[in-house]
């Protein structure tokens, strides 16, 4: 069964990424760059796809911090917010991002499927993945189960686009980082 949907979800993951914009991309890596810390923030399954960006960032030296965690401080001017949300409107993800802008001068960089959302209003930046999810308009259909293609777009979008970026950026031609772990 797997192999009769390989070839039709590589060409959804293929249609849903085919416009995302490089240009945005390369503003979201001046701005990583230039942030003092990255703050990440994503509900679900994207949330673990999202934790694995933020795992290449720290191997290349980043300070960032994955909201939740117990060790996560508390965000000041300078820091930079990264969301991912499908619809561009989970609640923590807005209250959050709201709080950002009372603060000020913290930059929100947004990784979604919506092309208006509240989260997008209130981003610097937004991806934007084609993808179906409840609620988001697609040009895009799936075979895949509800969100499966989003999941597989922050992959792609993020921890390989936005890495392979990152990593041109830093002059660095594999994934590796000063910073990898060394207590394997």
């Amino acid at each position: 069964m797997i192999k009769e949907y390989a070839g039709t979800i590589l060409d959804e993951i293929s249609q849903a990424l085919k416009d995302m914009d490089y240009d945005v991309l390369w503003k979201m890596v001046a701005e990583i760059h230039g942030a003092n810390r990255i703050f990440f923030h994503s509900v679900g399954r994207p949330a673990i796809n999202m934790k694995n960006f933020a795992m290449y960032l720290k191997h290349f030296g980043y300070r960032h911090h994955i909201i939740g965690d117990a060790t996560c401080p508390a965000i000041k001017p300078g820091d930079l917010l990264f969301i991912v949300s499908g619809t561009g409107e989970t609640e923590t993800s807005v209250r959050m991002a709201q709080k950002c802008k009372e603060i000020g001068d913290i930059k929100i960089l947004l990784a979604t499927a919506a092309k208006k959302s509240t989260l997008g209003d209130l981003a610097d930046l937004t991806i934007r993945f084609d993808c179906p999810l409840p609620g988001v308009d697609s040009s895009v259909e799936s075979v895949q189960p509800i969100g499966s293609l989003f999941d597989q777009c922050v992959i792609y979008g993020l921890d390989w686009a936005l890495r392979v970026c990152v990593q041109h950026r830093l002059g660095r031609k594999n994934g590796a980082g000063p910073m990898h772990s060394n207590l394997e």
